[in-house]
């Protein structure tokens, strides 16, 4: 899981990634969003919204929560987070463990 985090810091400093409800919004509307990843404590109202936008975009539960995610992106917290690169997403996709990938697009990391 640190090297799916430090992953996801990098695409965050090259400016592959949005952050937030608005800019992850903004992403999917405009087709930018490769992938979504929600923090295990983001609010359910949150999940939902995003839920609603996705379209054909993969959508990744993390067990992280929101401290640990955002720590990992120099926040306090981060709930929500979109990959706008297709290199980053394909690498973050295989970053996460075949066997803790589940059915209903959830991920234990």
């Amino acid at each position: 899981m640190d090297r799916f985090l430090t992953l996801l810091g990098l695409a965050l400093r090259a400016g592959k990634l949005e952050v937030g409800e608005v800019p992850v919004h903004t992403a999917l509307a405009h087709g930018k969003a490769k992938a979504v990843y929600l923090a295990a404590d983001a609010a359910e109202n949150t999940t939902d919204k995003v839920r609603r936008h996705l379209g054909n975009t993969p959508c990744r539960v993390l067990s992280a929560d929101k401290f640990r995610l955002g720590s990992a992106l120099g926040r306090k917290s981060c709930a929500l987070a979109a990959v706008t690169d297709p290199g980053f997403a394909r690498r973050l996709e295989e970053l996460l463990p075949e066997t803790a990938k589940h059915q209903d697009g959830g991920v234990v990391l």
